[in-house]
């Protein structure tokens, strides 16, 4: 199949979406398929066409409606059995949204906001940007006009909201999780003796629910219990500064920064916390789960419904501070940490890159078969 992927910034190195759009062209690649990338900037791969073109980026707003725009102007010119898009296009035959429903991230990103009138404001900023309804609009595009052959969902949770939001049968979607490099994200063989590392890993900490996880170790602190918290990311590590103070944690609390070795902060590791506000599908959990530990998370990540009760922790709200101190309390308990870890990695072994590949593969040949059949 000659296949067609579309992606701003075709690096892996730039972020979650981009890693896939870059670790599934290499894969089709590998199975025989022919793939153009169709970017702004981006990487060049061994035997994968990218096709660049310019784009206007200021205003913001300009940024997705040119990409949109010069995607059209350019795709037609090339003779694809299948056009993958992620949202950022308005041509496309599979729709993969790796964000989820903008208007249901929109309200996540407002709640949050801790501090009641940053929330206001962020709501008002939010509601009426002009980027955010642009973006908004390319994104919701191909389904409201019914321009789609099929819509992958990354997680059952972003079925159910797609559904639910465009009010769509459940018959148009296809389910396909994210896949972990399980070779690469592996358990550590010894974990080191002492406190307990709790590992929160994120790039915006407080969408990934920093806030709360640090007044849930304020409470574990006092209770005298033996553990420390490393935070790995690029996230604001100042706006939780005097909160840090305040909890008198300051020594309970490690900011790590970024690292392009990510596997290695995971299996020094005992737990992930992640008390998210909205993951689409948090590709940290899995990864975390992959490397042999129990997590802590929330319904509103995609990735939660991988997590039974035998692997991790699944809280209702990211904010119920005392379900997230008993939940780390429990996993301070070394058999019981170590079963759960144990079998989140079995989890974890079905989920890997390959598998999505091919489910994504299958997904594709079914779009092209029905095409060249209609």
């Amino acid at each position: 199949m000659r296949i067609g992927i579309a992606i701003y910034n075709f690096d892996p190195k730039k972020g979650g979406a981009e890693r896939y759009a870059h670790d599934l062209s290499i894969n089709l690649r590998k199975r025989g398929h022919e793939v153009i990338v169709f970017c702004a900037h981006g990487i060049d791969l061994e035997g994968i066409t990218t096709v660049r073109f310019s784009t206007l980026s200021f205003p913001r707003w300009l940024r997705s409606l040119s990409f949109a725009l010069m995607h059209r102007k350019h795709v037609g010119t090339y003779r694809l059995d299948v056009m993958l898009g992620f949202g950022n296009t308005l041509e496309l035959d599979v729709y993969q949204s790796h964000g989820g429903v903008q208007r249901i991230w929109m309200e996540r990103e407002i709640a949050s906001y801790h501090d009641l009138r940053e929330r206001r404001l962020k709501s008002v900023l939010l509601r009426n940007s002009l980027n955010q309804k642009v973006q908004q609009w390319v994104a919701e595009y191909p389904i409201r006009q019914g321009r789609y052959k099929k819509i992958v969902a990354i997680s059952d949770m972003v079925k159910t909201h797609m559904a639910g939001y465009f009010g769509l049968k459940t018959d148009v979607f296809h389910v396909v999780y994210n896949g972990v490099d399980t070779r690469r994200f592996t358990p550590g063989r010894e974990k080191q003796e002492g406190a307990k590392r709790i590992l929160f890993c994120a790039g915006n900490f407080r969408l990934k629910g920093l806030y709360p996880l640090l007044l849930a170790a304020g409470d574990l602190a006092k209770e005298g219990k033996d553990f420390h918290l490393y935070v790995l990311g690029r996230g604001r590590k100042e706006r939780y500064t005097s909160l840090i103070e305040g909890l008198n944690i300051g020594t309970y609390v490690t900011f790590l920064g970024e690292t392009s070795m990510p596997e290695q902060v995971y299996r020094e590791s005992h737990i992930l916390a992640h008390p998210t506000f909205y993951d689409a599908c948090s590709l940290t959990t899995m990864e975390a789960m992959a490397a042999g530990l129990p997590v802590i998370t929330t319904r509103w990540n995609g990735a939660s419904a991988l997590v039974s009760p035998q692997e991790g922790y699944v809280l209702d709200e990211p904010m119920d501070v005392v379900g997230l101190a008993s939940a780390i309390r429990a996993l301070l308990d070394d058999s019981r940490r170590e079963e759960m870890g144990r079998l989140a990695r079995l989890k974890l072994e079905a989920y890997t890159i390959e598998r999505n590949a091919e489910e994504m593969e299958n997904v594709c040949k079914g779009v092209a078969d029905g095409k060249h059949i209609g």
